[in-house]
């Protein structure tokens, strides 16, 4: 894996070069940077999507805020990388179902942990209010809300453990305050990822509103 300082350190580059001014990083930036780091996300395949999004900005002659503008591309084409690597792989002893939707994965997440536990109870509350209509948003607003109050403190401990250690190296160029924000999103990251609840609609949800991106 490339080293955190030099992964940053590329990224930020590229951004500037692609806009074309200098950039400083933010809140939101240092998590994206963050949880693509833990997730293994190469710079290659992070440089090619800069290189879509280029080309849309020379159309739309605007620039973007933040890094969230380059997530989706990010995204899909790590999805189709991991794709490919799962056909290449031995069949798991639960292969995935690519026809399923996120709906179906937090199903499948609150029957494996079962009505008697406190988050397995808890998603199937929140799985009950989209049936009853109410917008993916709403939900996806609750979960990021309340998912880290109800893991436990065995399984809180371990991801807090685990994520301090992939920020630690970042920490040193963050305020504390950006600091305490991207540890915070980058665990309510790593718990949907172990947990196996994917988005629902629309962007990754954030804990915090930041009104300067």
């Amino acid at each position: 894996m490339t080293p955190p300082r030099h992964y940053v350190r590329e990224i930020e580059t590229r951004w500037a070069a692609l806009l074309d001014r200098p950039v400083v990083l933010g809140e939101r930036d240092w998590s994206t940077i963050c949880d693509w780091h833990a997730r293994g996300i190469p710079l290659a395949l992070i440089g090619e999507a800069m290189d879509h999004l280029k080309e849309g900005l020379r159309r739309r002659r605007s620039q973007p805020r933040n890094l969230g503008a380059l997530t989706p591309l990010v995204e899909d084409a790590w999805r189709t990388v991991r794709g490919g690597l799962s056909e290449a792989a031995e069949p798991a002893a639960l292969p995935a179902d690519p026809g399923r939707g996120p709906v179906d994965a937090w199903k499948r997440c609150a029957a494996t942990l079962g009505s008697e536990t406190p988050l397995g109870a808890w998603i199937g509350v929140l799985l009950e209010r989209v049936d009853g209509g109410e917008s993916l948003e709403q939900v996806e607003e609750a979960l990021s809300a309340g998912l880290l109050d109800r893991i436990g403190d065995e399984a809180t401990a371990d991801l807090e453990g685990s994520v301090e250690a992939d920020l630690a190296p970042f920490r040193g160029r963050m305020t504390p305050q950006t600091w305490e924000t991207t540890r915070r999103r980058a665990l309510l990251s790593a718990a949907r990822r172990r947990y196996g609840l994917p988005v629902l609609s629309g962007p990754p949800p954030s804990p915090e509103t930041d009104e300067t991106f």
